[in-house]
Order: structure tokens, then C-alpha cells, then sequence
């Protein structure tokens, strides 16, 4: 029995051989001293006896025995010889009883070398086993500014907390989404309960992803794991019967499959044109008898009352608008209170059964409701009011508003008497901080020495958002007025003498924003943007040149600076400029564009960074009131 499983082995050893010299690579397992020097290193540390995945020891720690097996562990020596005797014996007392004499590794940005034990890690490789028991040394990478590395370090310090190698991610910050899913804090070690959990339910997870083909996406298993449990729950993976796992594996894969692209997100800057018919018929004789012009029903759903906060009032007003625009050819209905996970999927689902084809979420906080909903209703179109989503069930939308916040900092810093002005931010959020750097860079253009006082409305204190520094005079607030609340305190404001005196105002039109998505649902372009942009999510992040966003100026502003401003936003509606051009650096001295360079879109999309003259940080999560955590940990750069 055992010869006969060396023959086999052998035989497995001898294809991958053969087929690595075909496509030109080294035949035999790679050994660590050979490609890792000393000063690439910052070190070793001692992990302990603990059981590891055979699928990640790749090699051997010192040039010696590796050429007697292939790169795969199989071994490559002839039947009789000692070496073959010896495996064969390990095959015997693995089968008998289990071999238990650990290996002894060394670990390497998560891979294995074997100092002690390669025949070890040979016959279990050859019985398919998942894991072996193995004494560890991790030699730990200095730090760059490599992706991987940077993932390598995050992973430490989740392993340093969980004791678990299993899982892996391909993208910076899904360590610590996992921790916080499970309900963790850096730092906190994992109870037992919890790592058997986990362990069980990517396990089941990794079974019925790869049955259906799962190792063909340029992804990980734990990439497409965390993608998974942010639709369905983790522990229904060990409740439900397998066959409903594989069906919402079958649901989400195109969710995964745009997730796996190298460009995943397709950002739409602009509405989409539709082609001139050729009759040159109006729009409306063009749908004539057709089955759109059926009155269409479109849901909003906000989180809270729609009274709460000036963000819902906003949106209300373009709901309203839209109304106006359409008239009955639109029936709209407001469905409030959607806070909860399990009640936001109820308020969709009950949208969805009051006959409403469009549903537009109000808040990032139901993206993940959104996305649950419309991979059970395909044939609804589903939008959430947010950045940077990464999810083809859904789309996102958005306003530039860095574009206005330039024109704000520009006024700012042509009006200031003191070289210092004041601007509160609400959540530290991506677009967010765009519009901080893109608010103190249009001060810059026009005030070199000018600096901006930063405050985060926010945080636990709430310090700062009422007393300021005697020179800072000028600040940027709040865009939108809170219902039943009124305030002089909202978009760009000075002090003067105790008094608030509003210099200009930063408008997002929401209900052009609705009405052209409406139209492109209307004239059938919202599908030939499906068509020309395949396995990618779709977002909508339009600015001035959309016509939905605006800047209203006080009549007081001096006519030099309202014509700069006039200038500034022809430029930017016909592309020829952007707040992001030219050469800036951020607060650590880092040049972060050159002059004469676009700044990439991406780039803005994702700032975590803040401006050189910019006083203040960007806070840390504990630093947040609790009702402002999970806004931030689904749209923040944490």
C-alpha cells in the first residue's frame, strides 16, 4: 500500500516537473535563504507549536534535500531508494496513527519554508490533509510601501489577536472590516468561541466558492468571504442547509466577478446622452404607447424622518422636485425609519411589493440592505446615495462636491483680512476630506499664507464648534439648513462683531440629479451603460458640469471676486480645470501632484490625507460619537 502510494506521489512529482520546465520556471521547491537577504528583514519572532495550512508551506528554509522533491512536494526519487523506504514508512505510521513529531517552519509574509519535516509535509500533501502541526518562526519583512507589504503588517496584528492563519485579503483594510464584523477591537484578543466560529463559517464558505469555480477570479477566498457576510450573514453559512449557501453564492456572483476586475468601479462623471432619434420626434412622442409611459413608481427610503436632519430635507426637496418636473407620469413615496438592518430590508422589500421599479436609499448606512435587496429583485433598479461602492447589483451616487468647496476656499481666502479661516467638517469620510483639501487649496490659489482651521462636528467633545480664535473670521459650515432649525451657521459665513454675516452657499441640486437618472431609465441609456461597462459597478459622481451642483454668492461679494469665481466655474464645467491640478503637498511634506498634471480620479475618490496648510488631523474612529462609527467604518478611510 504504501509503494504504491510512493508511485503515485511520484508520478504526480514528475507532471509538475515536467510542467514547470515547460513554462520556464524552477522544477524544485524553492528554498528561502536562496531569494531572501538580511536586509530585507527587520527581525525574527517565535510563534509557537500551532497547527498550519499545508496549502501555504511553498518551500524549504536552506538549499539541500529540495531537489528531491518537485514544486509541488511530490517527491521525485526513484522507488528504491532510502529516501523512498523512509516516506513510504511515514506513509504507513500516518495511516496507523496519525504522525504526530511536529515540523519545524519558518513563516514568511504568510508562507511556509520547512527547516525539519519536508517527507512530513510530503505524504500529508499526497492524503490531500488541510493542516500539520508545526513549531513556527515568523521573520518578519521591513516595512514599505508595497500593497502586499502593508496588507503583511495589518495581518500580523490581526493574527497577534486571533491566532488564526486561514484567512487572507488582497486589499488594505479588510483585516481590521473582519475584526470589527466580528466584533473587535484592535487589540482585543478573540475568545475561543470566536475563532472556532469563524474558522467554521469561512470554512464552509471556501467549500461551496470553490465548487463553483471560485479559484478562476483574480481574487482571494477571503476577499470574496468578506464580501459574502456583508450581504448574508456569517452564521447562516452553519445554520442553512448548503443548497440556500450555493444559491446566494449563485446570486452574488456577479458581485464577485466584479470585484475580482483591476478596475472594478466604473465612475460616470457626466449623464449619459441619449442619441438623437432620427425622425427627430421630441423625446415624449418617442415613448408614446410605449409601456414606460405607464405612471412609474419610485421609492425614497431614508434612514430617519425626513425632518431629521438637513441631509434627508435636501434629498426631500429633489423628491419634490422630481414630482414637479414629471408629473403624473411619476408617482413617488417617501418610507421613513429604515435604521435597522432587518427593518431597512422589510421597508425595501415592502417598496418593492407597493410597485415601485426605482428605489433610491438615502444614506450609505443602507448599501448593504440595497445590495441584499436587489440580488432578490433583479428586475427592480436600485440606487444608494454614496461613494465608492464596489457593488454591480446596485449603482451609486454622488455630487462633487470638492467643486463647489474649491470655489468657497477661493472666496474665503480672497475675503480674509487674517490669513486664518475656520471650517467644520462632519464625518471623516473619503469625499469628505476631498472637500477639506479642495476648500484650503482654492484659499491657497489666491492667499499663499493663508491657513485653515480644522474642526470635526463629530467627535465625543464636540470642542471648537462655537469659540474660535479672535483672527478666525471666516468659516466654512454646514451645507444644508436643518428643518425646524434655523441658523445663519451654513455654508460659507463671517463673524463680524458677534454678528453672522453669509457670504456664499454651496447648492446640490438632488432633484436634477433624480430627474436625469429618471430620463436615462426613461430612454433606455441606463442599460447601455450596463452594456458598455460589464463586471464593473457603477457610480454616479457628478459636478458642475452636470448642472447639479451650484455656488449662490452674496450680493455683497466685490466684483473682482465674483467674476474670478465666474471664471473658475466656466473652467471647471468645461473640464479645463480641476481643484486637484497643479503641484500641492499634503501635511507630511509629501508632494502630492505635480504641476501640469491631472490629478487621478481615483485619487480624489480615496483621499485619507490632508493639505500642508491645513491645521488639524483626521480623527481616529474611538475619537467619533457612536452614531457616527458605522457611517464612518462604510465610507471612511479607516
Amino acid at each position: 500500500m504504501a509503494s504504491e502510494a510512493y508511485l503515485a506521489a511520484n508520478r504526480q512529482a514528475q507532471r509538475a516537473y515536467r510542467a514547470a520546465i515547460n513554462k520556464g520556471e524552477y522544477p524544485y521547491l524553492s528554498a528561502l535563504d536562496d531569494f531572501l537577504l538580511y536586509e530585507q528583514t527587520a527581525g525574527e519572532k517565535y510563534i509557537g507549536l500551532i497547527e498550519i495550512p499545508l496549502d501555504l508551506v511553498v518551500g524549504t528554509k536552506t538549499a539541500g534535500r529540495q531537489n528531491s522533491f518537485a514544486n509541488n512536494f511530490m517527491p521525485l526519487l526513484d522507488e528504491e531508494t532510502e529516501f523512498s523506504h523512509k516516506w513510504a514508512s511515514l506513509y504507513n505510521a500516518q495511516v496507523e496513527e496519525g504522525i504526530r513529531d511536529p515540523i519545524v517552519v519558518y513563516e514568511y509574509m504568510r508562507r511556509f519554508y520547512v527547516m525539519e519535516g519536508n517527507k512530513r509535509v510530503s505524504v500529508l500533501k499526497s492524503l490531500n490533509a488541510v493542516k500539520i502541526s508545526a513549531k513556527v518562526t515568523r521573520i518578519v519583512p521591513k516595512k514599505t510601501e508595497d500593497a502586499e507589504n502593508k496588507i503583511y503588517y495589518e495581518f500580523m496584528d490581526f493574527y497577534e489577536d486571533s491566532q488564526i492563519y486561514d484567512i487572507w485579503f488582497s486589499r488594505e483594510g479588510s483585516f481590521k472590516k473582519l475584526k470589527r464584523y466580528y466584533g473587535y477591537k484592535p487589540g482585543d484578543r478573540w475568545t475561543e468561541e470566536s475563532r472556532t466560529a469563524l474558522r467554521s463559517e469561512y470554512s464552509i464558505f471556501r467549500k461551496e466558492y470553490k465548487s463553483k469555480g471560485g479559484d478562476k477570479l483574480h481574487m482571494t477566498t477571503g476577499d470574496a468571504f468578506l464580501a459574502y457576510i456583508s450581504i448574508f450573514p456569517a452564521w447562516q453559512l452553519q445554520s442553512f442547509h448548503r443548497d440556500q449557501v450555493r444559491e446566494n453564492l449563485t446570486k452574488m456572483w456577479d458581485e464577485f466577478v466584479t470585484l475580482a476586475q483591476s478596475q472594478s468601479v466604473k465612475i460616470l462623471l457626466e449623464p449619459q446622452q441619449k442619441e438623437k432619434p432620427a425622425s427627430g420626434l421630441s423625446i415624449l412622442n418617442k415613448i408614446i404607447g410605449t409601456e414606460i409611459l405607464k405612471q412609474l413608481k419610485i421609492a425614497f427610503i431614508y434612514e430617519k424622518a425626513v425632518g431629521d436632519s438637513a441631509w434627508n430635507y435636501a434629498h426631500e426637496m429633489g423628491r419634490l422636485y422630481l414630482e414637479q418636473i414629471f408629473g403624473d407620469k411619476v408617482k413617488t413615496t417617501v418610507y421613513e425609519h429604515a435604521e435597522y438592518t432587518d427593518n431597512s430590508e422589510d421597508i425595501l422589500e415592502a417598496a418593492i411589493r407597493d410597485g415601485n421599479k426605482i428605489i433610491f436609499t438615502i444614506a450609505a448606512q443602507l448599501a448593504n440592505a440595497s445590495v441584499k435587496t436587489a440580488l432578490q429583485h433583479t428586475e427592480v433598479k436600485i440606487l444608494n446615495c454614496s461613494t465608492n461602492s464596489v457593488h454591480r447589483a446596485i449603482r451609486a451616487y454622488y455630487c462633487r462636491m470638492y467643486e463647489n468647496k474649491f470655489l468657497l476656499g477661493v472666496i474665503a481666502g480672497a475675503l480674509s483680512e487674517t490669513n486664518r479661516l475656520g471650517y467644520i467638517a462632519d464625518y471623516p469620510i473619503y469625499s469628505t476630506i476631498a472637500n477639506i483639501n479642495a476648500f484650503a487649496l482654492g484659499a491657497q490659489m489666491v492667499n499663499p499664507r493663508v491657513r485653515v482651521q480644522l474642526r470635526w462636528r463629530s467627535l465625543t467633545d464636540g470642542a471648537g464648534l462655537e469659540e474660535w480664535p479672535q483672527d478666525v473670521r471666516i468659516i466654512s459650515d454646514m451645507d444644508w439648513i436643518r428643518p425646524g432649525n434655523p441658523t445663519r451657521k451654513y455654508g460659507l459665513y463671517q463673524i463680524r462683531g458677534g454678528e453672522i454675516e453669509n457670504i456664499a452657499a454651496s447648492i446640490c441640486h438632488w432633484g436634477k440629479f433624480y430627474e436625469q437618472i429618471v430620463r436615462s431609465i426613461m430612454e433606455k441609456t441606463w442599460k447601455a451603460a450596463d452594456e458598455k461597462n460589464k463586471n464593473r459597478a457603477i457610480n454616479y459622481w457628478w459636478g458642475i458640469s452636470a448642472g447639479v451642483l451650484e455656488i449662490v454668492c452674496s450680493q455683497k461679494l466685490p466684483e473682482g471676486t465674483r467674476l474670478l469665481i465666474e471664471m473658475l466655474t466656466k473652467n471647471i464645467r468645461r473640464g479645463e480645470f480641476s481643484p486637484f491640478d497643479g503641484t500641492w503637498t499634503a501635511q507630511d511634506g509629501k508632494v502630492v501632484n505635480e504641476a501640469n498634471h491631472r490629478f487621478d480620479l481615483e485619487k480624489i475618490f480615496q483621499m485619507d490625507y490632508l493639505a500642508e496648510n491645513i491645521d488639524g488631523l483626521i480623527p481616529g474612529l474611538d475619537e467619533l460619537k457612536d452614531e457616527a462609527k458605522e457611517f464612518v467604518q462604510l465610507q471612511g478611510a479607516f
